[in-house]
Formats: structure tokens, C-alpha cells, sequence
């Protein structure tokens, strides 16, 4: 377990591999821990990074307020704390509007970004999250530690990671505040109109059967010149998972463009959309 602390406050976060730096973040009730797996496959090629945003996992909150602008200045005061002068990022729901959001502001530090089941627009959450904007359902929820497990464990799906119980038990380490002001600045996100502004190569990858985030989102991204949409049919919210060794060719194939450019991509899943130039 590695720490630095950053505006006084406390930051864990884990790294494997060597070579160019990839940074994973993670999503709504979720930490470092479930893009282990992932990490594992990417780290035999790149230097990888993840870290827990303020107010999940082990990262405590002391003064900075749960919202995509401060979790995209996170990232930022991240590189900078580990003397890290670009990235390539991957991010998958919450974690996927952060580094989507931070690619667009500071496209002299991203590379690359990928985004998985994101976001853009936070009307495309399910009802179910957009209720813990509310407070009662914020401390019931939070009071409620097996019922987060439950539905955790319910967005995960079949995984074969065999510390599943591990990765569960991080979704109820953060308080109701931060469970209510993560949610409420997702669902009052709308980077729609920041992406015509998107210079660096994206990849925007979606679960055909997510019921977390409306893959309808992967739609936005059609006059997008550099992105490219890979929509995987077998998938819900956690296509990393759901289907990970499709998902780690299609990464790889996208962080290394040079390394693997003859990976496998089925065409069926790919929207129309112009590759990412340079890729």
C-alpha cells in the first residue's frame, strides 16, 4: 500500500509494471481494487497507477468536496506529487467523466484516454443512483452496509477475480456526503458541449447491456474525429469484467497502437467511428 498526501490529505494508491505511465480510476462506490485485474494484463507493458479519489476507498476526505472538477484537479495534483509530466488515462464510469474531463482541460499532460461505461451527459444514470442525491436514501444507503455489498456485488457480475470480497468490502468505506455529492455532480455534468475541444486519441468503450449508465452515450461521439467507440454486446457496466479479454485487446491495441496494431477488433462492435488520428 503506497500513500501521498496531497492539499493535506491522504492519498493511497498502488503501481505495477514499468515503462510508460497508464493511470486507472475508478468509478462510483468502487476503488483501485476492481482494475487489478486489468492493471495485471496492462503492467506487462506499461507502468501502471490507481488511486482511490478522495472520500472512497482509503483515501480519507478531510476538506475537499466529492465532484468531477476537484477528482479531475486530483488526477492533476497526482502527476504532479509523483513528478509524472504526462499520462495515459483510463477511467470507467465516474472515473471515466473524470479522465474524460481532464483530457479536454489539460491535453498537454493526457496522451490518451479511454473511457469505460462513462457518463457524458448525467441524465443517462439510472434512476437508481440519481436517488442517492436525496439525503434520507444517502444515510439509509450508507447505514446500510450489506445492502451496498448486495447491489455492489449485483454491478460486478461474474467476475473471476478471487478477491471479489475484497473489492465489495472497499464500496462501504465512504460516508453518505460522499455517496450524495459524488452522484449529484455526475448527474449535474454535462460535457457534451466540451467535446469538440477533445485533442487527444479516445477510446469510448460501452457495455451494450448496461443498466448503470445508458450505452447511448456512446452515440455522442459520432462526429467526434478523435474518438473511437467500441460497444460490446456481452457486456453491462463492467465490460472489464464481463468480457475482459476482449477488453484487454481492445486497450492494449489503443495504448500501443505500434506494438499491436493487429489485434482483434470485431467490426460488429464498432459504431462508424473514424479511428483516433495517430493511432
Amino acid at each position: 500500500m503506497s500513500i501521498v498526501v496531497i492539499d493535506n490529505q491522504v492519498v493511497h494508491y498502488e503501481a505495477f509494471g514499468r515503462g510508460q505511465p497508464v493511470l486507472f480510476l475508478h468509478g462510483w462506490l468502487g476503488s483501485w481494487r476492481y482494475w487489478f485485474p486489468t492493471m495485471e494484463v496492462v503492467a506487462q507493458h506499461f507502468r501502471t497507477y490507481s488511486f482511490d479519489f478522495w472520500g472512497f476507498g482509503d483515501s480519507r476526505r478531510k476538506r475537499t468536496r466529492e465532484s468531477i472538477q476537484a477528482y479531475s484537479e486530483q488526477v492533476i495534483r497526482f502527476l504532479d506529487a509523483l513528478g509524472i509530466e504526462s499520462v495515459m488515462l483510463v477511467g470507467h464510469s465516474m472515473g471515466g467523466m473524470v479522465a474524460l474531463k481532464t483530457a479536454i482541460a489539460y491535453p498537454e499532460r493526457i496522451q490518451r484516454v479511454a473511457t469505460v461505461g462513462a457518463p457524458i451527459d448525467g441524465n443517462s444514470l439510472s434512476w437508481l443512483l440519481k436517488l442517492t442525491d436525496r439525503p434520507f436514501f444517502a444515510d439509509t444507503f450508507a447505514r446500510l452496509p450489506f445492502l451496498r455489498r448486495q447491489l455492489f456485488r449485483f454491478f460486478l457480475g461474474k467476475t473471476n477475480d478471487p478477491a471479489v470480497n475484497e473489492v465489495i468490502d472497499d464500496c462501504v468505506k465512504s460516508s453518505a456526503n460522499t455517496l450524495r455529492y459524488a452522484v449529484s455532480s455526475m448527474w449535474r455534468t454535462d460535457l457534451r458541449p466540451e467535446l469538440p475541444r477533445l485533442r487527444v486519441p479516445a477510446l469510448i468503450v460501452h457495455g451494450e447491456r448496461d443498466d448503470i449508465v445508458d450505452p447511448n452515450q456512446a452515440d455522442l461521439f459520432a462526429q467526434v474525429p478523435m474518438a473511437e467507440v467500441f460497444v460490446m454486446p456481452r457486456s453491462r457496466h463492467f465490460p472489464f469484467l464481463d468480457e475482459a479479454p476482449l477488453f484487454n485487446d481492445a486497450l492494449l491495441r489503443f495504448l500501443k497502437p505500434e506494438t499491436f496494431p493487429s489485434l482483434p477488433v470485431m467490426p460488429s462492435l464498432v459504431r462508424g467511428i473514424q479511428p483516433a488520428q495517430g493511432a
